[in-house]
């Protein structure tokens, strides 16, 4: 009779709980009856209300000695009429030996089958092992004794006094070829768990990188997860959204990532998420498996003052790790994200903006500045912060003390030190202007850039180079994630007063005696002061052949000027610098003031065929005539004057042209236009006064020797064009030279065509005969903004060489 009105007083409950809307209160009270009715309970619930349906994340304490770690981490539960099932992850670590490392014996996923009867709940887990002879058996665990209760947050709990746990038999493992137990019945302890909210909402936080291109960095991050349903397997799904956004500006400010989806799994508070770009692609990750060692730590959902945050746990390694395009070396570093709250998850400090770039502007020009704010975001003041600058020095180009004065590109002031020292009240901030008088734009010869291998090798083709630096503050204490530097990268470009219609010449190929159709460069000054070229200080002196020496030339041009001026071409091999002793004389108004000291001067150097005495000819391999730029003053921009030209062609000489590395590569040098700006009679001269306005080096390369010839040469230049749009056809001619000394019949084997925004046709045979020519035509159609590039690679035959490759470069900028 007891037991039939119980059961009538149970149902009666059921009907109550499902007929009205009860009271917060009541609830907790018949929140344990309810879940024998049938239902399974949610992992939510009233503050205080213990449920047994969710996520929990394990912990054990052994009192024996066969375990490193807790071997039960995270899994899920459900439940029905007082059972439980569900799944949880195990991961059994043997301790060290003889101070050698843990030893991870048996990991994978245990089954999990228990009752709740009231406010107890017991558990068994069956774990999939070996047993004494290597055959597969099951392990078992007992948990028992648990009593249900609910932390401070309102979250549920299971443990107590009486939270015991034992293993009924010993598994076995196979490490290093050899049977290895993994821990016996002896090992108990008390056991106890902690459920887990659902990772389910938006969040606000950070990512402050610890490695890559960005490192120190700190990017505000936003977005929501959205955890799957728990089916009772080990883990459960987690999706969501990733935003970079400056909180303040509210512009991206992440340049790795502007938005991203994640993917992955949550089993107890362990987290991991694969990070996918806007087209799909993985790209990185967020936290690792347990006993995974992937470089990146364990990302941990974890209750906290501020509430529930997701985050690793502030050790050297990051929590998030990125392989992007956008960042070249990838990134890794330390993440926050406070789930729902306002609160957890701030750094005690925000520089705004995150970068600052500055627009290009002329060497010599009034600097510009920009500021950035620093905030103290904590409740407290902050006390012995540091402010400093990196890399102003203008020593990118000439690393031995600056590339012509020493005289920085950036330099800062704030309002933040006071009498050396910097103190912040909590929610104040001040203001960092930092200023950009950009001192140089490129080096005299890329080579020059050694100690420098950030730009070490880059063609003229890229000049300007960017000049950059970064704001470094640093904090006494740390910060939320025990990195205590945050950096605000900040890069400007300086632009030469002169510069080159092109920024390289490509020939093609000749043979000894033959010179190739000249190519033209004109030399613009976009400055609004005029500039001198200089004349020759020292010009070159030329050994014209000697009798008998057949296949050498003398240094004149195809019109027969001889080839003594003021512009000079450097090998690639030179590496030295004389040193400024004196002043150097300009046509006046134009003068040098003050001396320079420990830089390149004004001096003219030629790329020359080896000379007589080393078995060469001694001429040079490239002619300049037809100049009208050696010691002329151009006029300030948009002035008639303001502008000269200069034709460059290629004459190959005996000993360089036959040599070992042009046969291989063709030649590679570096034009030089050595030119100055320093003020005029109504404008005082200045005391960073610019040798080279900026230096600019051409580089002028050719193919490797062939019979093939190209008209006008082996580049076409489309110059501007419209974005979206189709420029005018260039045409290019090949003609097969019967004059070279390896003349034959040319089979193409393949023509490659590299840069999908240029069209190519050709009217080439193959093979194609000596003394036989045929045209390329292309046609360029920009679909991006800036340098656009490609190149055409022919690779052909001849009855007595295989493989033989030509390249013709295809430049074009779209706007």
């Amino acid at each position: 009779m007891d037991r039939f009105w119980k059961h009538v007083a149970q149902r009666r409950l059921c009907r109550i709980r499902w007929a009205t809307t009860l009271q917060a209160v009541f609830l907790v009270s018949i929140a344990f009856a309810f879940s024998s009715c049938g239902g399974n309970s949610s992992s939510g619930g009233a503050p205080g209300t213990a449920q047994v349906a969710g996520n929990w994340q394990f912990a054990m304490s052994a009192t024996g000695t066969s375990y490193a770690s807790s071997p039960l981490q995270g899994g899920f539960l459900v439940e029905k009429n007082g059972a439980l099932s569900g799944q949880t992850a195990f991961s059994i670590v043997l301790p060290s030996t003889n101070g050698g490392s843990t030893v991870t014996c048996n990991a994978g996923t245990a089954t999990v089958t228990g009752t709740v009867s009231g406010q107890t709940v017991n558990l068994t887990l069956a774990i999939a092992t070996l047993d004494q002879n290597g055959n597969p058996t099951t392990q078992t665990i007992t948990l028992t004794g648990g009593q249900l209760g609910t932390d401070g947050a309102g979250n549920s709990t299971i443990g107590g006094t009486n939270a015991t746990y034992s293993f009924a038999t010993t598994g076995y493992a196979n490490i290093n070829s050899q049977l290895t137990p993994c821990g016996s019945w002896s090992d108990t302890g008390t056991w106890s768990a902690a459920s887990v909210p659902p990772l389910t909402g938006g969040f606000q936080g950070f990512f402050h990188s610890t490695t890559g291109t960005v490192v120190n960095q700190d990017f505000s991050v936003s977005g929501t997860f959205s955890q799957g349903p728990n089916i009772g397997a080990s883990s459960a799904t987690v999706t969501g959204t990733l935003i970079f956004q400056d909180p303040v500006t509210l512009l991206p400010n992440y340049p790795c990532l502007t938005t991203a989806s994640v993917n992955g799994t949550i089993s107890g508070n362990t987290v991991l998420l694969q990070i996918f770009s806007g087209n799909g692609t993985d790209v990185g990750q967020i936290g690792q498996a347990p006993g995974q060692s992937s470089g990146i730590s364990l990302v941990t959902y974890d209750s906290t003052q501020g509430g529930y945050v997701l985050h690793n746990a502030k050790g050297p390694g990051g929590g998030y790790s990125l392989t992007t395009k956008s960042c070249s070396l990838g990134d890794s570093g330390n993440l926050c994200f406070a789930i729902g709250s306002a609160n957890a998850c701030k750094q005690p400090i925000t520089l705004t903006p995150s970068n600052l770039t500055f627009p290009p502007q002329l060497l010599g020009s009034t600097g510009s500045s920009q500021t950035i704010t620093l905030t103290n975001n904590s409740s407290s003041q902050l006390t012995g912060l540091s402010i400093a600058l990196n890399g102003v020095d203008s020593r990118i180009f000439y690393t031995t003390g600056g590339d012509f004065n020493g005289v920085a590109n950036f330099s800062e002031q704030d309002t933040c030190t006071q009498q050396g020292t910097i103190s912040l009240n909590p929610g104040s901030s001040c203001t960092v202007t930092v200023s950009f008088t950009p001192q140089e734009s490129c080096p005299w010869l890329p080579q020059q850039i050694s100690g420098n291998a950030s730009v070490k090798g880059y063609p003229p083709a890229l000049c300007p180079l960017p000049l950059t630096t970064s704001l470094v503050v640093t904090l006494p204490a740390g910060s939320a994630d025990a990195d205590n530097k945050f950096v605000v990268p900040i890069t400007g470009t300086g632009l030469s007063a002169v510069v080159p219609s092109v920024a390289e010449l490509d020939f093609g190929a000749q043979a000894i005696g033959e010179a190739s159709p000249p190519q033209t460069l004109t030399f613009t000054n976009q400055s609004p002061k005029a500039v001198t070229i200089a004349p020759s200080a020292q010009p070159c002196i030329f050994i014209k052949s000697l009798v008998g020496q057949e296949q050498s030339r003398p240094p004149f041009a195809a019109d027969g000027t001889a080839v003594t001026n003021g512009l000079s071409l450097a090998e690639t091999a030179f590496v030295g610098f004389p040193q400024y002793s004196g002043a150097i004389s300009f046509p006046n108004p134009f003068f040098l003031v003050p001396p320079l000291i420990n830089a390149p001067t004004v001096q003219y150097w030629c790329e020359t065929d080896p000379p007589l005495t080393m078995g060469g000819t001694g001429n040079p391999n490239f002619l300049i005539s037809d100049d009208n730029c050696s010691g002329q003053t151009l006029q300030p921009f948009g002035q008639v004057g303001n502008s000269c030209s200069l034709q460059v062609t290629f004459v190959p000489q005996l000993e360089t042209w036959l040599g070992a590395v042009s046969q291989a590569t063709g030649l590679d040098d570096f034009l030089q236009l050595n030119s100055a700006w320093c003020g005029d009679a109504n404008n005082p001269p200045e005391a960073n006064c610019e040798i080279d306005s900026g230096r600019f080096p051409v580089e002028i390369k050719t193919n490797q020797p062939s019979p093939l010839r190209m008209t006008p040469g082996a580049a076409l230049e489309f110059g501007t064009v419209l974005k979206g749009t189709g420029s005018a056809t260039l045409t290019l001619t090949l003609f097969n030279d019967p004059v070279d000394p390896k003349s034959a019949a040319v089979t193409f084997v393949s023509k490659v065509v590299t840069g999908s925004d240029y069209l190519e046709s050709d009217s080439c045979p193959t093979p194609l005969a000596p003394n036989q020519s045929c045209t390329i035509t292309v046609t360029f159609a920009p679909s991006i903004t800036g340098s656009d590039l490609g190149q055409i690679t022919l690779t052909y035959n001849t009855p007595t060489q295989f493989g033989q490759v030509q390249t013709i470069y295809l430049r074009g900028i779209g706007q």
